[in-house]
């Protein structure tokens, strides 16, 4: 049985199908519309009770629901290993960057994106937003300077959690043309080894209409 992804084509609605894709699982994606308001009716939170995607339906008797990008995240990465740290040690340090992404990266991020998009703008909002951004992005590179993964020799959930927020078309610091790859170059190349996996190029293509 393959597991249901309800979705959209957002940094956090994208880091599941990522994993989903590199782990090669059987899934199937309903995309929910959030800006056609989707997201609220009664059918979908009862499955997100905060009417956020992604959520995940693990196959069984008795399905699983579950809801919140970064507690999908690490599921998967217990049910794939390859998706998981290679040791005891690394594994820790996915659980502590994916959260990391969770409670710092992705709503700084967001947040830097909302007050941008205001009109007018505040640029208060978006200059403390930006200071705020500029210094996730120096952990970055200071962390993909003395590793070549964010959690150490492997590629798992904790890059995935971090890069659509920072590299994919959908990230509020592309659509708004934020210039950090000159600043920033050992994660430019983090997230350009990232975008050419053939996984994630799968993964975002997904959302892509036929």
């Amino acid at each position: 049985m393959a597991y249901t992804l309800y979705s959209w084509n957002t940094p956090n609605g994208q880091k599941v199908s990522i994993a989903l894709e590199e782990a090669g699982a059987d899934y199937r994606l309903i995309p929910v519309d959030i800006s056609r308001g989707q997201q609220n009716s009664a059918e979908f939170r009862q499955r997100s009770p905060d009417a956020k995607i992604p959520v995940l339906v693990v196959p069984s008797q008795t399905p699983t629901v579950l809801f919140e990008s970064g507690a999908i995240l690490l599921y998967l990465a217990r049910q794939f290993p390859t998706l998981h740290g290679s040791d005891e040690q690394d594994r820790e340090q996915v659980v502590s960057w994916t959260f990391w992404q969770v409670g710092q990266l992705g709503p700084l991020i967001g947040q830097f994106g909302r007050f941008s998009g205001l009109s007018p703008v505040n640029d208060d909002a978006v200059s403390l937003l930006n200071t705020s951004v500029k210094r996730c992005f120096s952990v970055l590179e200071t962390r993909l300077c003395d590793s070549v993964w964010l959690a150490g020799s492997r590629f798992t959930v904790a890059d995935i959690a971090s890069y659509p927020w920072v590299a994919s078309p959908q990230s509020y610091l592309q659509r708004f043309s934020v210039e950090w790859r000159r600043d920033y170059p050992a994660v430019a190349a983090w997230a350009d080894k990232i975008t050419q996996r053939p996984a994630v190029l799968r993964a975002l293509s997904s959302y892509l209409p036929d």
